[in-house]
């Protein structure tokens, strides 16, 4: 069985087990999700869900069972109510249920969140999600709810993200000196690109294929599987990982509407956003090696980096984007930050990277 096959039938059996009661009562509430993206991606023969629609599907149909019909779940993708930072706005409000940011367009309402966007601060994705679960990780997202909305599940965007650029190979941080690079909506980024020598602009992620292909910017940050779902390998020649940032999808409820509800149905959204997190994470682990290698079979060129290639990254980019979190944010939310991560990899039993 492959690790495909193996991840959807637990996530089925998770499902099914929620299914368990035959009773159905008459539905009370409406649970519209929403995401901008498509929801397959293709790497040759094998049509892959796309994690985020993996993880509101999962969430939805959790959702459903566990309620026993008292909430019905719709799931909008390809951006049919809007792109996320309408859909962001339109939760806070109270006027849409639920939508599937990144870390960006969170950002824009609640700046906290780019701590968890120092470079190259996690060693590996099993690092990233001992801090997310953690305590550390249960209170940064508890404090989106004074802004209206609520952290349900914490998927992963791609996991760690990656360079791809038209200029050149990049191997060591000044060959990014002089390249303009595309970022999300997020200054922590913006900040990372300009400590490696290269000038940030901020453009939407519907829009980075037109930007790569006509040359307004010459190289992007990006998400793997995104890259490959959005056809960006057509528009690109060089790729870089290097594991610098690992980005968040979550799954946000509107607070307003989460407490509309009673409290039996409240542990339901919960109890499926946890089962929604396992879903995302366990798709981009399955997938983001095969978008790589469909990548480098593809005509880009692909370079890996680690060890001291790495460390020179990092030893450019971490102290300053460090500096301005801490006159921006405080320095204490940094400083716990870094705490959870070495508390992390201690309890892992790894090697200290910090």
């Amino acid at each position: 069985m492959t690790s495909l096959r193996r991840l959807l039938t637990a996530t089925a059996a998770l499902a099914l087990a929620a299914i368990a009661s035959p009773t159905v009562e008459a539905q009370e509430f409406t649970l519209r999700i929403t995401n901008p993206d498509a929801p397959y991606v293709q790497i040759d023969d094998m049509k892959y869900p796309y994690y985020v629609f993996g993880m509101m599907s999962a969430f939805g149909e959790t959702v459903e069972a566990l309620s026993k019909g008292r909430i019905k779940a719709e799931i909008y993708h390809s951006g049919t109510l809007g792109d996320l930072r309408e859909n962001m706005e339109s939760v806070r409000m109270g006027v849409l249920e639920a939508t599937t940011p990144s870390e960006g367009p969170v950002s824009i309402f609640y700046p906290e969140i780019q701590v968890i966007t120092i470079p190259y601060v996690f060693q590996n994705a099993a690092v990233a999600w001992e801090v997310m679960d953690g305590p550390f990780g249960q209170k940064l997202f508890d404090g989106m709810i004074e802004q209206g909305f609520r952290a349900v599940a914490i998927g992963e965007n791609g996991g760690f993200r990656i360079w791809g650029n038209n200029a050149r190979k990049i191997e060591t941080p000044d060959d990014m000196a002089g390249l303009k690079i595309r970022t999300m909506e997020i200054p922590a980024h913006q900040e990372m690109v300009k400590a490696l020598g290269a000038s940030p602009t901020a453009v939407p992620w519907m829009e980075v294929y037109s930007a790569l292909q006509t040359g307004v910017v010459d190289g992007a940050e990006l998400p793997t599987v995104g890259s490959l779902q959005q056809n960006l390998h057509e528009v690109l020649e060089f790729i870089t990982v290097d594991s610098h940032v690992y980005s968040l999808s979550f799954i946000i409820v509107s607070e307003k509407w989460f407490q509309s509800l009673p409290p039996d149905l409240q542990e339901a959204v919960l109890l499926a956003g946890r089962i929604a997190t396992v879903t995302s994470r366990g798709l981009v682990q399955v997938t983001v090696n095969d978008a790589l290698r469909y990548f480098s079979e593809n005509g880009i060129e692909v370079t890996y980096l680690s060890g001291e290639a790495q460390a020179a990254f990092r030893e450019k980019a971490q102290p300053g984007v460090i500096k301005w979190m801490e006159e921006t944010l405080s320095p204490e939310i940094v400083a716990e930050f870094m705490d959870s991560v070495r508390a992390a990899e201690a309890k892992l039993g790894m090697t200290p990277s910090l």
